[in-house]
C-alpha cells in the first residue's frame, strides 16, 4: 500500500511539472511571438485640430508611434498624450523648420518650454522627432554643403545641449554628399546617424524592393553602430511623381508592400507613414 502511494505521488509529481513545463512552454512562444512584431509602427500628425476619429483609425491599424506638431505646450497636448497612451501609443513632438539652421534661437526657446512641459505635466512626450529639411531653404543649391554642415552642427549642439532627450531625425535618403567636419570626412548620413537617438528616413518610394533599395546605405550605417532607424513612405497625392507615393496604388497594396518589407529589416527597426489624414483617405 506504502509502495503505490509513493509511485501514485511520484506520478502526481511528474503531471505537475509536465503541466507546468507546457504553460511555461506556451508562454515563451507567446512571448517569441510578440518579440518578433515589435517593429516600430509610426506616423505623422501634422494637424493636431484633426478630431479623435484619427486617433481611433490608428490604433486600429497597429500604430504604435505618433509624431505629433504642435507649436504650444498645454492641457490639449497633455490630453491628447493620455488619449493615445491609452491606446498604447507614445506620442513625439513633431517640429521642424529650415531657418533653424542658420538661426537656432527660435528652435532653443521652444525647446526650454518643451522641457518645462515634461516636467510639469503628468502626460508626457516620448521624445522629440524633427523634420529640419534644409533643401528648402531657397539658396540651398548654391550652398548645399555650407547648409548641410549648418545641419549637422546643429545636431551635434543639440546631443549635447539636451542629452537627457531622446531626438530623432527624420531625413531625406539623398543625404549622400560628403562633408568634412573636425577633420572627419564622411557622408552627411552618418553625421545624422551618430549624433540622433534614431533617424527616419524619407524613403518614400511605392514598392517594397524600391524602398529598401534606396535606403540600403542608411540601413547598414545604423547597423554598424548600433542606431535603429525608420523608413518612411508616403501617402499623398503628388503630381508628376507617382513612384514616391502609395496613392495611386492604395491601402491593401502598400500594406502588402510593408509586410515585405518588415521581413527584411531588423526587428527593432520600423515604418513610418506620411501622414495620418492622406492615409485615412487612402482608397483601399
Amino acid at each position: 500500500m506504502i509502495k503505490n502511494k509513493k509511485i501514485l505521488s511520484l506520478i502526481i509529481f511528474v503531471m505537475i511539472v509536465l503541466i507546468i513545463s507546457v504553460f511555461l512552454l506556451i508562454f515563451f512562444l507567446i512571448q517569441n511571438n510578440k518579440n518578433q512584431n515589435l517593429n516600430i509602427f509610426g506616423v505623422w500628425w501634422w494637424d493636431n485640430r484633426i478630431d479623435n476619429s484619427y486617433l481611433e483609425f490608428a490604433k486600429n491599424n497597429n500604430i504604435n508611434e505618433i509624431y505629433y506638431y504642435t507649436s504650444s505646450f498645454n492641457e490639449k497636448t497633455s490630453n491628447f498624450i493620455k488619449q493615445a497612451n491609452d491606446k498604447e501609443i507614445k506620442v513625439y513632438w513633431l517640429a521642424g523648420k529650415c531657418e533653424w539652421i542658420e538661426d537656432n534661437s527660435d528652435l532653443i526657446k521652444l525647446m526650454n518650454e518643451f522641457l518645462e512641459f515634461q516636467n510639469s505635466s503628468s502626460n508626457k512626450f516620448a521624445g522629440i522627432h524633427f523634420d529640419i529639411e534644409p533643401h528648402q531653404i531657397a539658396d540651398f543649391e548654391e550652398r548645399k554643403t555650407e547648409l548641410l554642415t549648418k545641419f549637422v552642427n546643429l545636431t551635434t549642439q543639440l546631443k549635447q545641449q539636451f542629452s537627457n532627450i531622446f531626438i530623432e531625425y527624420a531625413i531625406p535618403v539623398w543625404m549622400h554628399d560628403k562633408l568634412t567636419i573636425n577633420n572627419i570626412t564622411k557622408p552627411t548620413y552618418e553625421f545624422i546617424i551618430d549624433n540622433a537617438n534614431r533617424v527616419t528616413l524619407m524613403s518614400y518610394r511605392d514598392s517594397c524592393e524600391e524602398i529598401y533599395n534606396c535606403s540600403k546605405d542608411e540601413i547598414e550605417y545604423a547597423i554598424s553602430v548600433g542606431k535603429t532607424l525608420n523608413l518612411g513612405v508616403e501617402t499623398q497625392e503628388i503630381e508628376n511623381e507617382n513612384f514616391i507615393t502609395f496613392y495611386e496604388e492604395g491601402s491593401n497594396f502598400m500594406f502588402q508592400e510593408l509586410k515585405k518589407l518588415k521581413n527584411l529589416i531588423p526587428t527593432n527597426f520600423g515604418i513610418a507613414i506620411h501622414h495620418i489624414i492622406s492615409w485615412k483617405n487612402l482608397k483601399p
